[in-house]
């Protein structure tokens, strides 16, 4: 009899706890907000700088047809053949399908990526309009004969600005080089 009381007690919750299909609430779930994917391609480059800096502080200008002589093949396979926007991404897609890929946003026109501290952004490049992208690219080589040992520096970077440490009054025994390209997408 003790375990009928108790059949039926639990038999009345249960029952006195189900309500009709129009009771229950269901949430509204909003969907994502995404943007459509934007993809751009390079359509130009340009040269802005092409310097070389001697130990002196003598800046010569160098032709275009010298970038291989400072460059090798770099410079082609380093510059983006296209760029795709992916809501909070952004896809920088070079020769042989190598993507490099950073977490990005927007600030008005200019484009920020995220550096891997995760608290600073550095500028990739702008909007110059609706359809076209501009993006700035700086190479450079950075040379230090001290004897017995020369040491030889290559590095690339976007948006580099020219007040930069590495532009600075180079030491006597060192050279620098510096190649800068405007890059457009659309």
């Amino acid at each position: 009899m003790k375990y009928l009381s108790m059949y039926l007690m639990s038999l009345f919750f249960v029952m006195s706890g189900c309500k009709s299909n129009e009771d229950i609430f269901k949430p509204v779930i909003e969907p994502p907000t995404t943007r459509p994917d934007i993809k751009v391609s390079l359509s130009s480059k340009k040269i802005v700088v092409f310097n070389h800096v001697i130990s002196s502080g003598g800046v010569t200008p160098l032709k275009e047809s010298e970038i291989e002589n400072y460059f090798g093949e770099r410079i082609a396979f380093s510059i983006p053949e296209s760029i795709v926007f992916k809501n909070d991404s952004t896809f920088l897609v070079k020769p042989f399908d190598l993507v490099e890929k950073f977490k990005s946003k927007w600030e008005g026109d200019k484009l920020y990526l995220q550096l891997g501290d995760k608290q600073s952004w550095k500028q990739l490049g702008e909007k110059s309009n609706e359809k076209d992208f501009k993006l700035n690219m700086t190479f450079y080589a950075q040379k230090k004969d001290h004897a017995p040992a020369t040491r030889l520096v290559l590095g690339q970077e976007y948006h580099m600005n020219l007040d930069n440490p590495l532009f600075s009054k180079t030491d006597q025994f060192s050279s620098l080089t510096w190649l800068t390209f405007d890059l457009l997408y659309n």
